[in-house]
């Protein structure tokens, strides 16, 4: 935290003692069956729909003991962590104009579920997240992670304020989902510089890709390797503007080179044949692993043909994963 404490007084957020619900760590397995951790996500969605679709499969949970209870004692740390105790929280879900979304089954599941251990909760756009009262703990699904945009500083004064305990917050995204981060890791001596053991940093070191931030000094270099290499914005999300360095022109790199790029070691996704309603498919999945405070929660799969993983492909989408 000590590291990022000048970056974030730069951007004018504080630390806010609370982490974030709903997270992961999304992974691709490479040829080796070796986890690759390819990004993080504080607002990571489909937690309480992927453990629905186990229950409704009546497939055995990843972990056994996760359960609607683990959603609520989430909920209850974060306020605990911002010095709040309150016993029957007022949450707001909140998102850019949420039931345009595409998982809003989502915050409705969210919402009836909260409504359900006795608290007051509703969803909201984030432009009205205020307009009759002010909630204690708002579920915030909005991607504008540092609420920089002109609509969110009516959201970004109550966090600052500490009036709401907002989950997941600016200062948990920069600490660990900025994309920022992934370069740090992959610099030489980040993690020997730490309290960590030998054995700890091989397993980081062996999971983390290689990444750079790309400017116009070592932009002759990434164009010459340019294949080994997956570039995205640093600050995006749904892969957004991401491209395989092996699809892209010299004149589309030129132009986004010295901007906010990260170049990242390309793993490629592991694929899999599935039966589906048109006969086998081969299918591109990544893992979705859900977290909290350093336990593991739930995961998923997310199955996908394309270049990067979407929502759209036929017969993919969130799937279950049996361990044997």
């Amino acid at each position: 935290i000590q590291n990022y404490s000048g970056e974030a007084e730069n951007l004018g957020i504080f630390d806010p003692m609370n982490k974030a619900i709903a997270m992961s760590y999304d992974f691709h397995v490479d040829e080796a069956g070796t986890l690759k951790l390819i990004e993080i996500n504080t607002n990571a969605s489909f937690l309480l729909l992927g453990y629905e679709m186990y229950r409704m499969k009546n497939l055995p949970l990843p972990v056994p003991d996760f359960s609607y209870e683990d959603i609520k004692k989430m909920v209850q740390c974060e306020l605990q962590l911002q010095g709040k105790s309150i016993s029957a929280p007022h949450i707001s879900i909140i998102d850019d104009k949420p039931a345009d979304q595409k998982l809003y089954v989502e915050f409705l599941a969210y919402n009836e579920l909260f409504k359900s251990f006795g608290w007051k909760s509703g969803i909201l756009d984030y432009r009205d997240a205020f307009r009759s009262s002010v909630p204690d703990f708002v579920y915030n699904r909005h991607t504008d992670f540092m609420l920089q945009e002109e609509n969110s500083q009516e959201l970004r004064r109550h966090f600052l304020e500490a009036s709401i305990c907002l989950s997941p917050n600016p200062f948990e995204y920069l600490l660990i989902a900025d994309k920022q981060r992934m370069i740090d890791w992959s610099a030489p001596g980040f993690f020997e510089s730490m309290d960590l053991s030998f054995e700890q940093i091989q397993v980081l070191r062996k999971m983390l890709p290689e990444a750079h931030d790309l400017n116009p000094t070592n932009k002759d270099k990434i164009w010459t390797e340019r294949k080994k290499y997956f570039f995205k914005p640093k600050r995006a999300f749904g892969s957004k503007q991401s491209f395989k360095g092996a699809s892209i022109s010299r004149k589309y790199f030129d132009d986004f080179a010295g901007s906010e790029i990260i170049a990242q070691e390309f793993i490629a996704p592991s694929e899999k044949v599935f039966k589906t309603p048109d006969g086998p498919q081969n299918f591109k999945y990544d893992l979705r692993c859900y977290a909290y405070q350093g336990c593991l929660q739930l995961i998923v799969s997310r199955l996908y043909q394309g270049q990067v993983t979407n929502l759209r492909t036929p017969g993919g989408g969130f799937g279950c994963v049996l361990f044997k």
